[in-house]
C-alpha cells in the first residue's frame, strides 16, 4: 500500500494507531496492566485495515472493523485510566503519565474516526464477507 494514497483522515488515524501501539507497549512495560495489550492490538487492527484493506474485507467492513477496533481501544484505555486516576493526579507531570494521556487521546481519536468511517458505510454493522 502506497501511504501517499491515503486521505488525510485516514492518514491522522494511521497516527494515531501508531501512536496507539506505542504508547500501549511503554505502558505495559511500565507495569500499566495487562489490559494495555488490547489496546495495542486495536492499534495494530487499525493499521492493518488502513493498510492492507484488501487482506480483511473477508472478515467485515472496512468501518464496522475500524469501529470495534477503535472502541475496544478507547473503551479499556479508559478503564484502566479510571483504575490508576489516583496515581495519575498524583504525579500528572512524570513521563509514564504523560505518555499514557497521550495514548488515551490518541485511542479516544481512533474510536471517533472507526464511528466516523463506519458512519460513512451507513451504519449498517456487518461482520463476515459481504453476501
Amino acid at each position: 500500500m502506497n501511504f501517499s494514497a491515503l486521505s488525510s483522515s485516514d492518514k491522522m488515524t494511521a497516527y494515531a494507531a501508531v501512536v496507539v501501539v506505542l504508547t500501549g507497549l511503554f505502558s505495559f512495560a511500565n507495569e500499566w496492566g495487562v489490559l494495555m495489550l488490547i489496546p495495542t492490538l486495536g492499534g495494530l487492527g487499525v493499521l492493518g485495515l488502513l493498510l492492507m484493506p484488501a487482506t480483511l474485507a473477508s472478515v467485515g467492513s472496512k468501518g464496522t472493523l475500524s469501529l470495534v477496533f477503535g472502541a475496544a481501544s478507547a473503551v479499556v484505555w479508559v478503564i484502566v485510566a479510571l483504575g490508576w486516576i489516583g496515581w495519575i493526579t498524583d504525579h500528572f507531570a512524570a513521563l509514564d503519565t504523560i505518555q499514557f494521556l497521550v495514548g488515551l487521546l490518541a485511542s479516544l481519536w481512533l474510536a471517533w474516526a472507526g464511528w466516523q468511517a463506519f458512519k460513512a458505510e451507513g451504519g449498517k454493522f456487518q461482520i463476515g464477507a459481504p453476501k
